[in-house]
C-alpha cells in the first residue's frame, strides 16, 4: 500500500466539478454530436433510427432543423430553419458552433438557457415539498364541493324529502370530533362523483 501512495500522491488532484464547462463548449460538443448524428443519416438514410436525440428532421420540402434541444434564441427569434439538403444541416451546424463561439449576445443566451435548466432541474429535486403542497391545495376545493352539495340539496328539497344520496353528503359533516372528519374526507370526495355521475 505504501508503494501505491508513493506513486501517486504527486497526481493528486481535486475532481472536476459538474457543470465546470463553460456553456459555449458544452453547446459545441451537442453541435459535434448533431454533426455525428448526421454523419450516420448520409451513410444508412433508411436504417437511421436516433431521430428523437437529433436537432434535424425529415420536412416536406427537406430538413426542419432546431437550434439546440431546448429551442435555443440564436438571435432575432431565430430557432427553427428549413433546409433542402444534408449538406445544407452540416452547414447550419457548422454556422451555428462558430456563432455560439463569436457572438456574446447568443452565448448569453446560452447561459440564461443553463440557468433555466437547472433551475428545473433543482425544482424537480425538490419536488416532494411541491407535491405535498399541490396535494394540500386539492383538498381544500374537494371539501368544498359537499357544502356546495349541501346548499343545493336544500333548494332541491323544498318541502320533499331529500334523495338518499343527500342526506349521505350530509352526515359525516355533522360528526363533530376531529378524527371522524379526517376520516369522513376521502368519502366527501368520491360521493359527489358518483352523484354527478348517477345525475
Amino acid at each position: 500500500m505504501a508503494n501505491f501512495l508513493d506513486k501517486w500522491s504527486s497526481k493528486k488532484a481535486d475532481k472536476p466539478k459538474a457543470g465546470a464547462r463553460n456553456v459555449v463548449d458544452t453547446f459545441r460538443a451537442r453541435v459535434a454530436e448533431q454533426k455525428a448524428y448526421l454523419e450516420e443519416y448520409e451513410r444508412d438514410a433508411a436504417g437511421f433510427k436516433k431521430w428523437r436525440s437529433t436537432w434535424f428532421q425529415r420536412v416536406p420540402g427537406g430538413f426542419g432543423v432546431t437550434v439546440g434541444r431546448d429551442s435555443v434564441n440564436a438571435g432575432h427569434g431565430l430557432s427553427y430553419v428549413v433546409v433542402e439538403a444534408v449538406k445544407d444541416v452540416a452547414e447550419f451546424l457548422d454556422d451555428l458552433a462558430y456563432h455560439a463561439e463569436n457572438d456574446v449576445g447568443f452565448q448569453q443566451a446560452l447561459e440564461q438557457n443553463r440557468r433555466r435548466r437547472v433551475a428545473l432541474l433543482n425544482a424537480a429535486k425538490t419536488g416532494d415539498d411541491t407535491v405535498s403542497s399541490k396535494s394540500k391545495a386539492k383538498a381544500k376545493p374537494a371539501a368544498a364541493k359537499p357544502a356546495a352539495a349541501k346548499s343545493t340539496a336544500a333548494k332541491s328539497a323544498g318541502g320533499k324529502a331529500a334523495p338518499k344520496a343527500t342526506r349521505a353528503k350530509a352526515a359525516p359533516a355533522a360528526t363533530p370530533a376531529p378524527a371522524a372528519a379526517e376520516a369522513a374526507k376521502p368519502k366527501r370526495t368520491r360521493k359527489p362523483k358518483a352523484a354527478d355521475a348517477a345525475e
